[in-house]
């Protein structure tokens, strides 16, 4: 890292946060664990798996080591926050799939996020292949009248218009996929402004009233079938430009359990995290941060509302993953990198200055600290100890 990273680096730090681009520098420890997850994404096959981290025990640092190792091993990555502020539920996919449009990466460097990125490449990837069979089915070998090799109809009719629009037509596919429901009452305009208006590039043979019949642009018809064929999309048309596929991360999943009061929809909530592990619908790669005692809640919620018929062992077989505390060893290697990364932001070199006898008191404070307070409480005393010795060196 240079100066000006590092300076961002230890202002996460500073304030407990992990620092974007570097995580993974500041993962230490837990070999195994770490080598398990990587495994994970090395596999050709999709599927969830259950993050299970205590608040403020490393879900987010997990979340984002996950994100990082992802985009380095050429995944699409998209981050999805399931908050009561976020206004995105888990019951609802196509608020589910705007989400993940809306904050999608491409494994550029730095990173580029949004739809336009990944359309941008989409399109670069259908012109510069012109062999690639994929690509010639969906496009009808270029004539773009029609393709059934997409699972929606409308993700076909988005990238069809991005491929021939402006930035104006752009603007309005991103905005559809970003937030689809808002358009309900604007089918006429969505046919008129990509499909209509592109009449000299393509003969869609269809009318516009079966454009309406068909629901082509509705991502929340037929319990959502739209929206969850437009997900495998996503990740079909990220394989086929050469990526290894998408990557979907979800923080704050306890949100299922905590923000969402109506029965059935907690219910559909529980069915569409199923729906993710069994991979039949999203072939790709998802990972949930949840607490430990997650699944148990979600059983307690059940009962609690008398909803004796759910199948609740199909909790049980969710695939978890737990990453253990870290011990005094890795504490002290974590705070070793924190001195090299305060080191490289002002340019000097504390770990001549700091003693060894401060470094291990601050770590032995930790240690007294509970489980999931650990290496927050290291991180923040280290950065906070550097500071006041970086202001004594500077007078």
């Amino acid at each position: 890292m240079n100066s000006s990273e590092a300076q961002q680096v230890i202002e996460s730090l500073r304030k407990g946060i992990p620092p974007n681009g570097f995580v993974r520098h500041f993962t230490v420890g837990r070999k195994t664990e770490i080598e398990s997850l990587t495994e994970r994404l090395q596999r050709i096959s999709g599927g969830a798996l259950l993050l299970q981290a205590n608040y403020g025990s490393g879900k987010t640092h997990l979340l984002k080591f996950i994100k990082e190792e992802a985009l380095s091993r050429n995944y699409v990555v998209s981050t999805v926050t399931l908050d009561a502020n976020s206004s995105v539920r888990f019951n609802r996919m196509d608020q589910i799939f705007g989400e993940i449009c809306r904050n999608i990466e491409i494994p550029t460097f730095p990173p580029m996020q949004g739809l336009k990125s990944f359309f941008d490449r989409i399109i670069f990837s259908i012109r510069e292949n012109k062999n690639n069979q994929f690509w010639n089915e969906v496009t009808n070998y270029g004539l773009w009248d029609f393709s059934d090799k997409l699972f929606s109809s409308a993700m076909f009719v988005a990238l069809r218009a991005w491929y021939f629009g402006g930035a104006d037509v752009q603007n309005i596919v991103s905005d559809w996929l970003y937030q689809s429901w808002n358009y309900k009452s604007q089918r006429k305009k969505l046919y008129q402004k990509l499909v209509n208006d592109f009449e000299r590039h393509f003969r869609d043979s269809r009318r516009d009233w079966e454009f309406y019949r068909d629901n082509v642009f509705n991502f929340s018809y037929n319990k959502y079938y739209q929206s969850w064929g437009a997900l495998n999309d996503l990740n079909d048309m990220s394989l086929n430009a050469g990526f290894n596929g998408l990557v979907i991360l979800f923080d704050e999943f306890e949100d299922v359990i905590t923000n969402l009061n109506n029965i059935s929809y907690q219910e559909t909530a529980f069915m569409n995290l199923f729906h993710f592990y069994t991979g039949e619908k999203f072939s790709g790669k998802t990972f949930f941060a949840v607490t430990p005692s997650f699944t148990e809640k979600c059983k307690k919620v059940l009962i609690q509302k008398d909803r004796w018929h759910f199948d609740f062992s199909i909790f049980d077989v969710l695939p978890t993953f737990e990453l253990s505390p870290l011990d005094k060893k890795d504490l002290r290697e974590l705070s070793i990198r924190i001195l090299d990364a305060h080191g490289i932001a002002y340019d000097w070199e504390p770990d001549l200055i700091m003693k060894n006898s401060q470094l291990r008191s601050i770590i032995d404070e930790a240690m007294l600290a509970q489980i999931q307070d650990r290496a927050r409480y290291a991180i923040k005393s280290v950065v906070n100890a550097l500071d006041d010795l970086y202001e004594d060196y500077e007078s």
